[in-house]
């Protein structure tokens, strides 16, 4: 796992959410400084505290005072990992870093104002490696500056950290786009698909991405890029799904349902379009539809109590 990922807490541990990281979870930056402020007047060497007080202040505008705990947190915990014992102390040490630099950027990135300000103060000023800030800074030099080699070096880096992160490796697609480099498109954005696994619906990105319109009718690239099954069955279903045609959905998925290899294939995009069918059915029509999605989601329980998933609507839906 990479150290830009965030830990999955056990039951046990989410049982036990410190007070202060609750606090924040909460969006009260106020109470995250007071309760710092409280831990570090008993330990002023607490690297942990330093760091919630930063991020409080950075994110309630009072960036110098902020961004200086912030430097004297990072010096803190670099010290320790200095002279960590092993090496599961200095993993640890090191999800630590990440974690704080995650919640910076991940929060401030929702001002346009601050974010990238903030992901050039954890480069620059903290000199500390992060994956989403490196990849800001490489969308900003390349809207902005309008330099894709110069990007792509930020991405490089990124990519250094992690190299199985899927929004580097998306956005590496783009800038190798604009430079008409295929080969290093097509794997970046197979790299990406294969890591996505949900957080970046990444061929629905690259339907309508302006920097592949040269690679169109590629058959690779569209091969790749492709959201609905080469089953002569599934097909027109999920294009029609696609298109928003619902009661074309349903038409095809009763005619022609049973021949599916998989259930779920034909009966996830059948109640997804029964649902919006319903929602502008009125009287007998209404109660026809709503009868057909209580059959079609008793189906489709049935098989999910069996452990059966659908690779193919995960595809279509971005999750896969």
């Amino acid at each position: 796992m990479s150290p830009d990922a965030p830990e999955v807490p056990d039951e046990e541990a989410l049982d036990q959410v410190d007070p202060i990281e609750d606090a924040w979870l909460m969006q009260e930056p106020e109470l995250v400084e007071k309760l710092a402020r409280e831990r570090l007047a008993l330990d002023s060497e607490d690297a942990q505290s330093q760091a919630w007080l930063g991020l409080s202040l950075c994110v309630t505008n009072k960036l110098p005072a902020g961004q200086a705990a912030l430097k004297k947190a990072f010096e803190q915990i670099r010290a320790q990992l200095a002279t960590a014992p092993d090496e599961d102390a200095k993993h640890m040490l090191t999800w630590e870093l990440h974690g704080i630099a995650n919640r910076l950027v991940d929060t401030l990135a929702e001002n346009p104002t601050l974010g990238l300000p903030a992901a050039q103060f954890v480069i620059d000023v903290l000199k500390f490696e992060h994956a989403p800030s490196l990849r800001m800074l490489s969308e900003d030099v390349a809207t902005r500056e309008g330099d894709p080699v110069k990007a792509a070096g930020f991405l490089k880096r990124a990519l250094a950290v992690d190299a199985t992160d899927p929004e580097s490796h998306y956005l590496a697609a783009r800038l190798m786009a604009r430079l008409g480099k295929k080969p290093q498109v097509l794997s970046h954005l197979q790299k990406a698909l294969d890591n996505a696994a949900g957080t970046i619906a990444v061929r629905t990105l690259a339907r309508f991405e302006p920097d592949f319109d040269g690679f169109r009718k590629d058959s690779e690239f569209a091969a790749l890029i492709d959201l609905f099954p080469t089953d002569p069955v599934l097909r027109p279903i999920y294009v029609a799904l696609d298109a928003g045609d619902f009661a074309k959905v349903v038409e095809l998925c009763a005619a022609n349902g049973s021949q599916a290899t998989n259930a779920l294939d034909v009966l996830y995009p059948w109640r997804e379009s029964l649902e919006l069918v319903l929602d502008g059915a009125e009287g007998a029509e209404q109660e026809k539809v709503t009868k057909e999605l209580d059959r079609v989601q008793q189906e489709i329980e049935v098989h999910e109590g069996k452990d059966e998933e659908s690779p193919v609507y995960q595809r279509f839906c971005g999750d896969a």
